[in-house]
């Protein structure tokens, strides 16, 4: 995955609201961080059989309440997704420097249809590991994803066998475990809806396996930790990628056409 701006050192332009409101909701994220901070995080709760070893299924527990919420970016083809996203990681303007959004960055992923890598699962796990690790924001995350247990589920083929096993042991309770940062960070992921059809036809692993990277976040946003805010891109034609997240994330739609005329909100769903 490319560590520098897609936009190749073209200037950005315009925009400018939807990086208010992102900010917005990232400073509501860090808000309700308060109780959080002041007590530990603790193991999530497991299922019946669980273990250190053997972690089991995460219960509705492991996250605080209310706290699975996030914001996803919808428009039409042309509409400056891919390039509002690269803006928010890679400023290209003193304003968006000054900002400082790209600093509570905490892993990101595009979505690419003419390159079947980046619509791998496997590989997007094994990508948001690496960039955890490698961010040292997180101070702990790197020791208890080196554990040879969860080594294992990373590995090519068992990763892809099993996905949903390797997020929850290696991203999930990982991330609900360590001591949670002073302020919200975000997960990115850019045009989710790419390969959602290629998924449609693909056999399942197993019974339940995600196929696409739409499938494993709609089905775990409600485990993410309160001060993770996921963002992600697609197009606003793709109505089974929206319903998938709208069925139970709480979500500020952003359409990038015009700015909108209403003040994002944790608590409700918002089409602007």
């Amino acid at each position: 995955m490319a560590q520098t701006s897609l936009l190749k050192g073209k200037r950005f332009y315009c925009r400018e609201w939807v990086f208010h409101k992102i900010q917005h909701c990232l400073q509501e994220k860090t808000n309700n961080l308060s109780g959080v901070i002041s007590t530990p995080s603790k193991q999530p709760p497991l299922a019946p059989g669980g273990s250190a070893s053997n972690p089991g299924t995460l219960t509705a527990g492991s996250a605080k309440s209310g706290s699975s919420w996030g914001v996803l970016l919808v428009g039409g083809p042309g509409s400056g997704k891919t390039a509002l996203c690269t803006e928010l990681l890679w400023p290209t303007s003193a304003q968006g420097t000054h900002r400082g959004l790209h600093q509570q960055s905490l892993a990101f992923h595009f979505c690419r249809a003419d390159d079947s890598d980046t619509l791998c699962v496997g590989g997007f796990i094994r990508g948001l590991v690496a960039q955890i690790c490698r961010s040292g924001l997180l101070p702990g995350y790197e020791e208890k994803v080196r554990d040879p247990a969860v080594q294992n589920t990373l590995q090519p083929g068992e990763c892809e066998r099993n996905p949903t096993e390797a997020f929850k042991r290696c991203v999930l309770l990982p991330l609900l475990s360590v001591k949670p940062p002073q302020q919200a960070l975000f997960l990115l992921v850019d045009s989710i809806d790419e390969g959602s059809q290629l998924g449609e036809g693909e056999q399942r692993s197993s019974p339940g396996s995600p196929r696409t990277i739409a499938e494993l976040l709609a089905s775990h946003h409600e485990f993410l930790p309160p001060w993770l805010l996921l963002i992600c891109s697609a197009r606003r034609q793709n109505k089974s990628i929206t319903k998938l997240f709208t069925g139970g994330l709480v979500v500020n739609m952003f359409l990038l056409t015009q700015p909108p005329t209403h003040q994002p909100s944790s608590a409700a769903l918002q089409q602007v």
